[in-house]
């Protein structure tokens, strides 16, 4: 199954909530609040997964305080607001914060397939299952911090819904009673106003690659725990 009403919602971040594995000892997440032109009287929230609902629950990630990609071009475009892109369904186009048309020309994120993304073999197992929150936390604060207090845009890709987004993270390599697809990954995106960006991707240490046209993982596919040693 692909990702549902797939794309890249652009905002200024204003303020950060991680919700405990006690809040919620399933699936705990960080919210990331923003604004935006076309939502101004409220905040989105961008739910970001601290701990997957795999047997492995830990997490992957990929952080990059001086990104540099074509598709930094490409989505320093985008107004402010939610844009579905190309591969994504699009009949939730008539909510009121959603663009009239996809972004022009720009392809979903893929780890795997987008050159020069994410260089999988630099990933970092998040090492603790048993504190996994308050882990990400200490390794995003600065990132969000930084976002917050210097008015960066920020650039969230990932699958929209009512309030916000998630999925964002890696959507691809999972077992099929999950939702997988191609150039459908989650990402962070922040472009800061002295010119620099930087970037957070994120996967669960369950996932595999290489995946096949369905974003399911192929014969003889590696877990992201196995590929980098843990």
């Amino acid at each position: 199954m692909t990702i549902p009403h797939y794309g890249v919602w652009v905002g200024q971040p204003t303020r950060y909530d991680a919700q405990t594995e006690q809040e919620d000892p399933k699936s705990p997440h960080i919210y990331l609040y923003f604004k935006d032109d076309s939502s101004s009287r409220r905040e989105p929230e961008a739910a970001i997964n601290v701990k997957s609902t795999d047997k492995d629950t830990r997490l992957v990630y990929w952080f990059d305080r001086n990104f540099t990609h074509p598709i930094v071009d490409q989505v320093a475009s985008l107004d402010d607001g939610f844009h579905l892109l190309e591969t994504s369904e699009r009949k939730y186009r008539h909510y009121r914060h959603y663009r009239d048309e996809s972004a022009s020309g720009l392809k979903g994120l893929d780890f795997v397939r987008t050159q020069g993304l994410v260089n999988i073999q630099e990933g970092t197992v998040l090492a603790s299952e048993e504190e996994s929150d308050t882990d990400v936390l200490n390794k995003l604060e600065p990132i969000l911090t930084d976002a917050i207090n210097q008015k960066a845009t920020v650039y969230i890709f990932g699958s929209s819904y009512g309030s916000g987004i998630h999925d964002v993270h890696m959507n691809q390599g999972s077992s099929p009673s999950y939702e997988n697809g191609i150039y459908e990954d989650g990402a962070l995106l922040f472009r800061f106003e002295d010119g620099h960006w930087e970037a957070v991707f994120l996967a669960f240490a369950s996932q595999k690659i290489p995946t096949n046209d369905k974003g399911l993982p192929e014969e003889g596919s590696q877990t992201l725990a196995s590929i980098l040693g843990q």
